[in-house]
């Protein structure tokens, strides 16, 4: 009987651990037009912060103690979901990001990256991935405090 319930937790574990899901390597320009890649495996766990022009508003929430906490401690990009940009308009936007933020911001005009991810109109996204590149948590919306501290606890796990 042991022997069969220590098959059935190791099978679940297999299953769970292959279910998670993996973020491929990616670049993107940010807005000082620098290339930017993020590449997995990687030596530090990686936090992506998404926000289009509505969801901007509840970054801040996760941003500032995710980068006072971790910020020599994991790599932290933020992600501008830009897929609604005309072409014509994207040099005014990039202009725009550029003097209202002192930190480098990716520009997914695509959208292709943040889509990949889940992500939701009109909110922030946050996901935290691992060292090799599988997503430990995602979480959409304004940051509370225990909503903060599953990030925090995932982003731990990996230091």
């Amino acid at each position: 009987m042991k022997l069969l319930a220590a098959l059935l937790v190791f099978l679940f574990a297999s299953l769970s651990a292959s279910a998670q899901e993996r973020v491929s390597n990616f670049g993107l320009k940010n807005q000082n037009d620098q290339y930017v890649e993020v590449n997995f495996p990687s030596d530090r766990p990686v936090v992506l912060i998404f926000g289009d022009r509505k969801g901007a508003g509840q970054i801040d929430g996760w941003s500032k103690p995710l980068y006072k906490d971790y910020g020599d401690k994991a790599y932290i990009f933020g992600i501008a979901s830009l897929s609604g940009v005309p072409s014509y308009a994207r040099g005014m936007v990039r202009r725009l990001i550029k003097r209202q933020t002192s930190y480098s911001v990716l520009l997914d005009w695509g959208g292709k990256v943040a889509g990949r991810l889940g992500y939701e109109k009109n909110k922030a996204l946050v996901v935290v991935v691992s060292k090799s590149g599988s997503v430990l948590i995602s979480r959409s919306g304004a940051a509370s405090e225990g909503e903060l501290t599953a990030v925090k606890a995932k982003i731990n796990g990996e230091l």
